[in-house]
């Protein structure tokens, strides 16, 4: 899996710096540079953008999403959002946070036989397409469903159901 992600090479994709492993306690992690700017919902929240700053950024997360979901077999990133969007310091949008390397054990699973996910079952509710909700493990769909919610948050600088405080509405 490590392997597979060192060889993603694209510039709305996190690179991978490293990997550090405990065999002891059978836990892993993968090391990705982090970005200065800060997360998405952060950048668009720090000024003013213009629509036409928040749409390149929107731009590039299609972009990368585009490589992941076109590689062979494709990458599901299976928790796509906001706060795991990387804005570097050219203000390009890169897309982070695949999870675990736990979580990636986890897509020997027969549901997922056809793609690779990051995250495994792991999702964020407020981006979480209704298949998810409705018990379904993340595929390319969710993370399409993900990426409107993105447009929405990138244009409106809400999170989806920024008002809503209790899960079960959003449900």
């Amino acid at each position: 899996e490590v392997n597979l992600l060192n060889d993603l090479d694209h510039e709305n994709v996190v690179e991978i710096l490293g990997f550090v492993e405990d065999v002891g306690k059978g836990v892993a992690w993968m090391v990705f540079a982090w970005e200065e700017n800060g997360n998405l919902r952060e950048f668009i929240r720090s000024a003013k953008w213009e629509l036409p700053e928040r749409v390149s950024l929107i731009d590039d997360v299609a972009k990368g999403l585009s490589y992941l979901h076109g590689r062979k077999p494709p990458i599901c990133h299976g928790d796509l959002k906001s706060l795991n969007i990387l804005v570097n310091p050219e203000n390009r949008a890169v897309i982070t946070d695949f999870g675990s390397a736990r979580a990636v054990d986890s897509v020997a699973n027969e549901a997922l036989k056809d793609f690779i996910t990051m995250t495994g079952p792991a999702w964020t509710m407020r981006w979480a397409a209704p298949e998810l909700l409705d018990g379904d493990l993340p595929g390319l769909a969710s993370d399409i469903w993900a990426l409107g919610w993105i447009c929405w948050e990138a244009v409106t600088g809400n999170f989806p159901f920024d008002k809503e405080k209790d899960g079960a509405v959003v449900l």
